[in-house]
Order: C-alpha cells, then structure tokens, then sequence
C-alpha cells in the first residue's frame, strides 16, 4: 500500500474507533435479549457453538424458532466467538415479565422490558451473561465492515476522501444501525456484506470489469446471500451491472474483434463472478431444496405468530409505515422505545431534501471536461438507487406476508442509502454544506444520547431512596408493603376519553419471597371498574422480591378513561397488590384499621362540553342562586309494590360549598308522612354538590319503594333540597315566585293495584 492510500484511510480510523465506542455504549446499556429477535438469534448462535450443526426446520430442538430458516453466516461468527464461554445459567436469565408488551406511547418507560434484570448483567458480567455479550461482539465486527465499506463506496462514487467520510459518518452515526450493531442479531453481518458487495461492483464500474474482480463480487454476494435471502437481490443487479460494464468497455475499445469474441472478456467476467457466488452462496439453498423442498425457506419463516393468514394489499400497509418509518431511524429495545415524534419529522425532512438535491445533480448536464468521472459516478448512483428501491420492494412483499414493518430490514441498502444522501449534500453552494452540518450534528446527539437518554432510561430499574423517619404510610398491605404516598398527578377534572397519570410511592415493610402485581383502578358507583391497570411494580421492572427494606421508589402509572363514562361523577382511586398465580389480594389496613377497598384519592370525571339537558318534563325551579332543576323525567304509571324511577335534572348556576340532599318524595298534601321516598346525595352520593362548578348539569336518578299496600290512585310526586349539616330545606321558587314548602312538584303518577 502507498503512502497515497494510507493517507486516503488515515480520516477513516476516528470515525471507526467512535462507531466502536458507541456500539459498546449501546451494548452495555441494553438488557440482555431486549432487542428484536434476540433471545432466538442467540440460541441459533448457542446451537451451533455446543457442535449440534445446523438447527433444523422440522422442530424448535434449538429454540431459535422462526430464526432456523435464517442462513448460517453471522451465527457461525458468532458461535465462533462465543463458544470458549459457558453459558450453563443461561435459562436463570428467562425471568419473564407477564406485563410485557403494554402499549404504552414509544417515550414511556412503561413495561418495555421482556424480561426481568437483575444486577448479576453487570458489565461484563460472567457465564451466560458474558457469553452472550461476547456473542454480540460479532455485530460490532460486522458494524465495522459496513462502515469501512461505506467509505469505499463513498470513495468510489465521489472520488475524494471527504465525500468518502460522509458517506461513512452516513452510516456510522446511524442511530439505528449503531443500535443493531451492539446486539445479537444479523442485521448488521447483512448490511456489511451487502454493502462491500456494492462497494466491489462500484469499483469495477468506476475501473473497468476483469475476472478477478468480478470474482471478487461474486464472492462477496455469495457470502452476503449466507447472511439473509433479501441478500439474493444482489446477484442479478451486481450480474446485470457486470454486463453492462462489460459491454462498455467493449465499446470503449478502439478497434474491438469482430463477433462473439468481442464479449469474451465479458464472458468471462460473468463466468467467474456466476461460479464464484454459486460456490460461494449456494449450499445453503441447495441443503434446503433438497431436505424441505424450499430452498428459501419461506414457508417456514412465514409460519410465525406474526404471519398473515394471507397476503395483504399494499393499501392495507399503510398504517404499519409509522412504524416503519420510526424503527429506521431509531427504536431500541424490541422496537418499542422512540424518540419524540418531531425528531424523525425532522430527519426525514433533512434526507429527502438531500435526496431531492442529489437527483437533480445527477440529472444535470455535465460540462464536457467533466463528462466521464460525471458519468461513472451516475453509474455507481443508479446502482445504488436501484438496490435501495429493490430492497424497499422485498420488505413490502414481505410485510404483505408477515407483520414486519422493521426499519432495520432496509439496512442491505444502507450503504447504498448513504450514498444517495451523501451526493445532496455536496455542492459549490453554502445551502448543502449547513443541511450536512445540520443532518450529522442531528445523528451524533442521537447516537451519543440513546444509551441514556433512551435505553437506560427504559429499562433501568427505579431510583431508590431513604423515606424520612417521620412518613407514616399511606397504607400497608399485609405487613408486607408498605404505600407511602399516591395521588393523581393532576388533580384537575378528566373527561371521558382523557389520559391521566398516578403516582405512587412504595417500600417493603419486610423482605418478599413472592411477587406481587400492583393494580390502579377507578371505581364509579357499586364499585364497578372504569379502568384499571395491572403491572408488575417499576413499571414492570422492579418486582417485589427484588424490594430492599428501608429503600423506597417511586412509580407513575399511565391509565386511560374510556370514551364512553357516565359522567358527571366522583371517582375513587384504588390501589393495591395482589397475587397473579392465585387471584388473591393482600389485606390493606389504615393505622391499624382494615380499609377495603383500598381507596387512597378521588377525581372528578366531568365532560369537557356539557350540552342542556332534554327532560321529559322541563322545569325552571330556582334554588337561591346556585341551582336550578331544569326538569325530570318518570314514567305515568307504577304498580304498587314496584320501584318507580325518576330522574332529576340539575344545573349547577355558582358555586356550591356545603353538601345538599336530594329528595323525592310520593306524598299528599295533609298526609302525616310520604308514602314513598328517596333521600340521597346526587347521584346516590358519587357527585355530591361540593364538587358541582357552574355549568354543570347533574343527571340525578332516585328509585322509590312503592309499598304493596299503597292503595290505586293518582299521586303526587315532589322533589327538593336540603342541607346534610341541618336538614333545613333550600328555598325553591319558579318564575321568581316561592314555592310552598320549599317543594317543586313534579305532577302525578298513577299508583295500579299490585299483582
């Protein structure tokens, strides 16, 4: 090597040291097998490092599931790499969190863990941990391959080492990749042998096409098609680019052979690179075909949880493309943790526009002197344009199969992504160079943050700390645990449909042998369950056996009202802890006394647009100034020995500050007391007047006993008010005058003779 190519490297060798110290940040952060596929991509490794050969397609003995009908290349790396280490404690690792899979928003840390972790995962810890950390190792390897091959890329297509660099920094930097380059998984062994198999053909488009290079590609493909079947793609566009090349340079010639031997340089060319990538490449599909009858092995990939019954339209994918979009750009652990929306808005934004850019440069007319570097590059762009759409492509055929909107299944064609971003970020204008300042500023604080900012922020187990000596406990659960303190978040009225969070504090008031799920439910009148929510403590990460005692924690738990509550009325917040495998709850007592339910807060539940009530029977019964009766609703008739019904409706006019009673009472003038009655808070005592804010209007329902004995007839009903602290009944007046006894009526009903 000339010092010329060594100085060419020379701007590589930071950018791979940070892609590796960044990789290891990614690695150490992330819980062992909380990446996609993880726990099955390391037990294809494992099966292969304990000398089993190849895992079979006819039953799950390896345990890698859908993963066996993967090609062999990255799990021999791996295996070779992590077979000097044990890992007999692997299955102590399987400690699983029966919450996991909650869907809570991509930025709350809320059971995104699949498994629980304990401290033993330290880095770099030892027997099963250790191993399969070393297992990881081999994405790092091929990490490094892709980016190396990137450069070479960038190198090729531009012609200068800083267009090279970005081309690299493109991928290196890569949030996403960095994430998929520091777990198990052959992602990053696909990407690396993809994009040195470009890197290969755009060298002999830019040099000119021989035998050894076109050796070389095949080899290269070859090898790439033993990492994942997407790699097959690359055979005929690095065949077909082969052929092309080789047909210009015949026309290149001055004086070409007449005849076929005029393309037998070509020939040739396509010979080696055909037998090179069969040799290569295709015993693993020939081992298929011959033992399942598929050499791709896509019946049996298909055959997953996340299979389709059958193929789906394109039309039909649209919804998953969020998804997708976000899992390119940077979605950690089981691609369920993301960043805020307007960041991927942001890179989005930034790469089209490059993309956009680098189009109309490679479509504008190129000066004379500059004719053939111009028109080699436009070579290298086209193939690398080509690879990316006909990667695009498989993924959508392979989403019309399976439920796999994955970003990272795209990351064949991120060298050749690269490139195409790359060439709109260059230009003599200043515009160019600010977006490349600005889109590699955006990747490298996202890259240097998601260890933190992301993944720990995820998966980490809850801060503890001291509770001072004074607290006393909110309330405690079987001299077990011990609830310090919980409250909503907000206070303020929620309306149906709303978000809302709660916070509660926790401590062990002794060691637990058992692991207990925490339920945060609301509860609305006869205790029915508005909504609830149930998780293991830490949001899923941090289970009861694991509490120390005198340490406390902290958890928020997202909950949601449905769309559909009868509102308005108080709800009361229950918190809890019960055991999963037997249904039985833990006892809670308040200073000693039991408390069932737990009740620890309430909240208002009112709609956000309060429409007028549609009674029918109206009224305008004035209450002082502070409430109106705008009517009722009952039916005509009741027999006796029957409940009646009627429905008051009240409309809060100003604040109330002292708790009323609503009445309704059956009953005839002169008679010594009601025959029937129905003394009650409003709402049977869940939206009492105290709570009532101007505005409000409060359907209040009262069933009375009609007695059996009540004799046929036509009765009067009557509704009012009164204080709870006194009984003294509210002044009632309609059309401004005073109405006797502070009584409104509400006609009659007539009484039929009981059955």
């Amino acid at each position: 090597m000339n010092c010329s190519r060594r100085r060419s490297l020379h701007p590589l060798i930071p950018l791979l040291a940070a892609f590796a110290v960044l990789v290891v940040l990614h690695g150490w952060a992330t819980p062992l097998f909380e990446a996609p596929d993880e726990v099955w991509h390391y037990a294809y490794v494992r099966w292969l490092a304990e000398g089993h050969g190849l895992p079979s397609m006819k039953d799950n003995a390896s345990g890698a599931n859908q993963e066996v009908a993967q090609p062999p290349l990255y799990y021999a790396v791996a295996a070779l790499l992590s077979a000097p280490f044990p890992d007999d404690d692997l299955q102590t690792l399987f400690w699983h969190n029966p919450h996991f899979g909650y869907q809570a928003p991509g930025t709350t840390p809320d059971n995104k863990n699949m498994l629980i972790h304990t401290p033993r995962e330290g880095f770099p810890g030892r027997g099963a941990v250790l191993a399969v950390r070393i297992a990881r190792f081999a994405s790092l390897l091929f990490g490094l391959v892709t980016v190396c091959a990137a450069w070479g890329m960038g190198y090729e297509a531009f012609g200068n080492r800083r267009a090279a660099l970005l081309t690299a920094a493109l991928v290196g930097f890569h949030p996403q990749f960095v994430f998929m380059s520091s777990v198990v998984s052959n992602d990053s062994a696909t990407a690396a042998l993809s994009t040195a198999t470009l890197w290969a053909t755009a060298r002999f488009l830019r040099r000119g096409i021989t035998p050894h290079r076109a050796a070389l590609v095949g080899a290269l493909a070859g090898l790439a098609a033993l990492t994942k079947t997407s790699a097959l793609l690359l055979l005929p566009l690095t065949g077909l680019s082969l052929l092309w090349q080789g047909w210009r340079q015949t026309q290149e010639q001055p004086a070409p052979p007449r005849g076929m031997r005029r393309y037998r340089d070509t020939w040739r060319a396509a010979l080696a690179f055909g037998l090179t990538a069969l040799l290569v490449g295709g015993g693993w599909y020939l081992r298929n075909l011959f033992l399942y009858g598929d050499p791709l092995g896509m019946s049996h990939h298909v055959n997953t949880l996340w299979g389709r019954p059958a193929p789906v339209s394109l039309l039909a994918l649209v919804p998953e493309f969020p998804l997708l979009w976000r899992s390119f750009w940077g979605a950690y652990g089981w691609g369920h943790v993301w960043w805020p929306d307007w960041i991927y808005v942001a890179l989005t934004l930034l790469t089209v526009g490059a993309l956009l850019h680098g189009l109309y440069r490679m479509l504008r007319s190129p000066r004379p002197a500059s004719a053939v570097p111009s028109r080699r590059s436009r070579a290298i762009y086209l193939l690398c344009t080509f690879w990316l759409m006909g990667v695009f492509a498989a993924l959508l055929h392979w989403m019309r199969q399976v439920e796999a909107p994955h970003g990272r299944l795209l990351f064949p064609a991120i060298g050749a992504w690269a490139v195409l971003i790359a060439a709109g970020l260059q230009g003599s204008s200043r515009a160019p160079r600010r977006y490349q300042k600005l889109l590699l500023t955006l990747l490298v604080t996202l890259t240097v943050l998601a260890p933190g900012a992301r993944i720990l922020a995820t998966f980490a187990p809850p801060k503890l700390f001291s509770p001072t000596m004074s607290s006393t406990p909110q309330l405690r659960y079987d001299d077990e645990a011990l609830l310090l303190s919980a409250a909503l978040v907000k206070t303020e009225r929620l309306a149906p449909g709303d978000d809302f969070a709660v916070r509660a504090c926790w401590q062990a008031a002794r060691p637990m042998t058992r692991d207990y799920t925490v339920f945060v439910q609301l509860l609305g009148p006869e205790n029915g369950i508005i909504t609830s929510r149930r998780t293991y403590p830490g949001l899923g990460r941090f289970p009861t056996s694991l509490w120390p005692v005198g340490r406390a924690f902290c958890d928020v738990y997202e909950l949601t009202l449905p769309s559909q509550v009868n509102t308005p009325l108080r709800a009361l917040l229950e918190i809890g802890l019960f055991d999963a495998a037997t249904g039985e709850r833990l006892p809670a007592t308040a200073g000693g006394v039991p408390v069932a339910p737990p009740i620890v807060a309430s909240v208002v539940l009112a709609p956000k647009e309060v429409h007028a009530p549609k009674p029918e029977y109206p009224l305008a019964a004035d209450f002082g100034e502070a409430i109106i009766l705008r009517g009722y609703d009952r039916g005509p008739t009741v027999q006796a020995g029957q409940p009646l019904t009627v429905t008051l409706y009240w409309e809060a006019a100003s604040a109330i500050n002292e708790p009323l009673i609503a009445f309704v009472h059956l009953w005839e003038p002169g008679a010594a007391t009601a025959y029937a009655q129905h003394d009650s808070e409003p709402r049977d005592g869940w939206f009492p007047t105290p709570l009532w804010q101007p505005g409000d209007i409060v359907p209040d329902t009262h069933v009375l006993a009609v007695p059996a004995t009540l004799p046929p007839g036509d009765y009067h009903l009557w509704a009012g008010l009164y204080r709870a602290a006194d009984g003294t009944r509210l002044p009632a007046s309609e059309d401004e005058a005073p109405l006797p006894n502070a009584l409104v009526p509400l006609g009659s009903v007539r009484v039929r003779a009981g059955g």
